[in-house]
């Protein structure tokens, strides 16, 4: 793998992942008249965290990628031929 095709199934891996964590720990904002926010504003969105989880996983989902495509075990290019 070169060092551009690691880049993009790093970033194609990272933007699921971010939006699947992202409605993870969602709690509502309190209901009143005076609510300045979307009534489905979370009340503490948690993203830097979210961010960073998102950010770890998909360096060990693109590490072991990259390990199975060094040692010839699975490659994407083999599935297109």
């Amino acid at each position: 793998m070169t060092i551009l095709e690691i880049i993009i199934f790093f970033l194609i891996v990272w933007w699921p992942l971010f939006f699947i964590l992202l409605p993870i720990g969602y709690e509502q904002l309190p209901q009143s008249d005076n609510v300045k926010f979307a009534k489905s504003a979370p009340k503490k969105p948690k993203v830097f965290i979210k961010f960073i989880i998102t950010t770890l996983l998909s360096i060990i989902t693109t590490f072991i990628f990259f390990l199975l495509s060094y040692y010839n075990i699975f490659s994407l290019k083999s599935l297109i031929i």
